[in-house]
């Protein structure tokens, strides 16, 4: 097996560290969404949804080929 398959059928450590950011981030934005959904109207919450919202998209942009 060369080595140029072996690196495109495995993750590099790179591309593992941007999927683990990413699932982080979902889930604590779902946690954000849930926590306003029940009604917590706090600034606090609302501008960290926002933040996260917006360094998903960041990152999106950034992986697409």
């Amino acid at each position: 097996m060369n080595p140029t398959t072996l690196s495109t059928t495995r993750p590099t450590n790179h591309q593992r560290r941007l999927k683990a950011t990413v699932k982080r981030l979902v889930i604590e934005l779902g946690y954000l969404e849930h926590c306003l959904s029940e009604g917590r109207q706090d600034a606090h919450l609302e501008t960290a949804a926002i933040s996260l919202d917006t360094a998903i998209d960041c990152l999106n942009e950034h992986l697409m080929p």
